[in-house]
């Protein structure tokens, strides 16, 4: 039996590397990426992107490359 679990999401070295990259840009090497769906009515669900140096009780982290 394996332990592994089916990620919602890929999260690809490409994209850890430019996440990587905006956190130094940033300055402020606690930041992590937040990814959030919301509802979009008749048009379906909104995606967005945000970076947070806070994890919130019920979120799921996901790390690549040390980046989460």
């Amino acid at each position: 039996m394996s332990d592994d679990v089916a990620l919602p999401l890929e999260f690809t070295d490409a994209a850890a590397n430019k996440v990587k990259s905006l956190i130094a840009d940033e300055d402020n090497p606690n930041l992590k990426l937040r990814v959030y769906i919301t509802g979009g009515g008749c048009s379906g669900f909104q995606y967005g992107f945000t970076f947070d140096d806070q994890v919130n009780e019920g979120d799921m982290t996901i790390e690549k490359q040390g980046v989460g």
